[in-house]
Parts: C-alpha cells; structure tokens; sequence
C-alpha cells in the first residue's frame, strides 16, 4: 500500500481537515481509501489548489485589444492552448497558456503552464526601420533579440517565438508565486525582513551584473517586473524598454520605464548611462522591500525631479534598520549619476555580504498558503479562557 496525505476544507461541517490518502498500488484501478480527521478547534481555512491544466474551464479569452483576440482562438494550431489572462501592459498583453507541442511529457503539460506575451511585433519609435527590415514579413522585435541572448538562472527563460498574423508572441517560463508586487501585498505592513530582502537582492544583483556584462541594459526593473517562482527564486521579466550598448555608445534620451522607479536624470531629460538608471532601480526596489514604500513616491514630472531632497528614513520609532543598508540604500539612490554607487560597489558592501544565521524560508509562501477565513467556536472558548 502507498500512502500520501493532503490538508483540505470539508464541504459539509466547514471544519479544517486533516485528509489520508491509501491506494492499493498492486491492483490499479482499485478505489482510494480516504480517511479525514477533523480540526479540534474547529476553525475554518481556504486554500485553492492548482487545477491541472487539461481541466481548465473552457472560456472565451478577451485582452481588450481586437489583434490578439484574432490570434487566441489559432493558438492551439500552433501547439498552445490559451487557459486565462494573467497581466495587460503598455508593451503587451501576457496569457497563461498550456503548451501542447508534439515532443513534450505529458507530466510537463500538465503542471506546468507557459506564459505568452503577445506584442504588435513593432519595432521602437526610437528605432529607423532598415529597407531589409521592410523586406522581410517576419521581424523580430528588439525585445525578442535581446531576450533571447540571456540566459541566467535568475533571468525568466525565453522558450519560444510566435510570428502570426502580423503580431508576434514571446513563450516564456511561467513563475507560479506572481511578482515581488503581490509578496508585499501578502504582508499587512508591506514589507520584508533584512535578512529576506538581501537574498532577493543577491539573486537581483547577480542577473543584472551578467546582463550588463552582456552589453545590455534593462531601464524597468520593478516589483512588478520581478517574479518569483515556487522554490523563492526571483526572476527578471519584461524586456520591452531593454538596450544594447557597447563601450562609446551615445546616451539615451527617452523616458522609459515604471513611474516610481526612474532615475531623477531621465525625468529631467538629460542624457544617461542606462546602467546607471538600472542602479538607481535597483535601489528603489530594496527601499520598497524593506521599508513598504517607494524611497520618492511616484515622481514623474521635471519639477519632482529637480526638487528631489536626500533619502529619508522611517524614525527608529517605527522601524528598525540597520545602518548598513542605510548607507546601501543612500549610495544606490544618489541624486548624482557619477556618484551613485555601481554593481561592484553594492557587492563589495558591507550589508550585502553579512552572514545570517537564522534560517529564512522567506515570505512567497504567503502568496500560496492556506489562509485561515474564521476561528473555531471552540478555539475562541480557548482564547477567552487565557485572555489571548
């Protein structure tokens, strides 16, 4: 006899369940025994359990924009069963997808969905259209180009390309615990621990540093852009305002990126060093992580910019931080370019390389968990009793 065991919620009395699963695995077919034991406390929880992805309820899928919906209803013709929309963006519209192609385990097909960014598969406004770009019918976008030269732990996998009636599609990983965005969200107060924030970072750090080794640079690092996958791995995506530069390069001028996180120099339209702007992100999101609120606000005009004053902190009152990720913080946020601290230096720092001993599973799981909708008549007798 094999045996697995689960936690569910009991339909009848309400009650949180403890359920034991045997099954004869010598005789197939044979029926499950499924022995359930009731919580004593009788408090009640919710949890929602992944469907496998065959079972998805069949719907229509709309994304709001007429193009993509004439795609959907092709995908499955070319391997790719659309389930549900998962994210709406300026630079596209991201379902989630089963992936159906000959060649793949069914395990695979089962568990573990894809997401598909569909794009107008234009290029930037920034960028001049060649006379071979206008003789070809299928022209990567640079999104797609510079997405498909990374390839980091740390970085979401570019899996496949879609080129279909015009409009182009990016196949991509899909990471099940949703983006830092939602972790925080998951937190009454919005925020995560030190000794949690700098693991998210050492991994952030590691991606950037082997992008911008690789001659590109991000310019839209946000929570909304980072995802985290189900083993608490963080995760760059959305590549869409991403640049290649080499040594000598001129600077860029456009105003790019999510509001909140855009460095002072690109509100103020100067010319800037994208790495620079990918440092000043960085910074913003570790402000967010530790204390629950971006560093400035959502500036987004010249006169916020220009009016910016040094980096505050929450008094010691109301939040303790350490002055090691103070002078992190102040150094990564530095109103100058030339001074703002680089990849090396953030390394080389003290907080990033102090050890912890205490062990942190980290905070996605609250994304996921079981969440407790009431107490138990008995357990609130239980609290009366010791005044808790």
């Amino acid at each position: 006899m094999a045996q697995g065991s689960a936690s569910g919620d009991s339909q009848g009395n309400m009650c949180h369940e403890f359920v034991t699963v045997l099954r004869d695995l010598e005789n197939e077919g044979s029926p499950a025994v499924i022995h359930t034991h009731a919580c004593e406390l009788e408090d009640v929880w919710s949890h929602k359990y992944p469907l496998p992805l065959s079972k998805f309820p069949p719907k229509a899928i709309k994304t709001g924009n007429k193009h993509y919906d004439a795609i959907i209803p092709d995908l499955p013709q070319i391997g790719y069963k659309p389930l549900q929309v998962i994210a709406k963006g300026r630079s596209g519209t991201v379902i989630l997808a089963q992936d159906l192609r000959a060649g793949i385990e069914m395990r695979e097909t089962e568990c573990q969905p894809l997401a598909i960014k569909l794009q107008s598969g234009k290029k930037r406004k920034q960028s001049t259209p060649t006379p071979e770009d206008n003789q070809k019918k299928e022209v990567p976008s640079d999104e797609i180009l510079i997405h498909k030269r990374l390839q980091h732990q740390n970085i979401v996998s570019l899996i496949n390309t879609i080129y279909y009636q015009g409009r182009t599609g990016i196949v991509m990983e899909f990471c099940e615990s949703g983006n830092l965005e939602t972790l925080l969200r998951a937190h009454d107060a919005r925020f995560v621990s030190e000794s949690i924030a700098r693991k998210y970072l050492r991994q952030l750090h590691s991606a950037i540093e082997y992008m911008h080794l690789s001659g590109v640079a991000h310019r839209d690092i946000s929570l909304q852009n980072i995802l985290i996958t189900n083993d608490n791995q963080v995760k760059i995506a959305d590549f869409s305002h991403a640049v290649l530069y080499t040594p000598g390069d001129n600077l860029c001028t456009d105003i790019v990126g999510t509001v909140g996180y855009q460095a002072p120099e690109m509100l103020l339209k100067m010319p800037y060093d994208a790495r620079q702007i990918d440092m000043w992100s960085l910074g913003s999101v570790l402000f967010t992580m530790v204390v629950g609120r971006l560093p400035y606000g959502r500036i987004k005009t010249e006169d916020e910019a220009r009016s910016l004053k040094p980096l505050v902190f929450p008094p010691s009152s109301v939040m303790v931080l350490t002055s090691q990720i103070k002078e992190l913080l102040i150094g990564m946020l530095a109103y100058v370019p030339s001074s703002r601290y680089t990849l090396n230096r953030v390394r080389n720092s003290e907080w990033f390389n102090m050890a912890t001993e205490k062990v942190q599973i980290g905070s996605f799981y609250l994304v996921r968990q079981p969440q407790k909708v009431c107490d138990g008549e008995r357990e609130r007798e239980v609290k009366a009793e010791y005044e808790i």
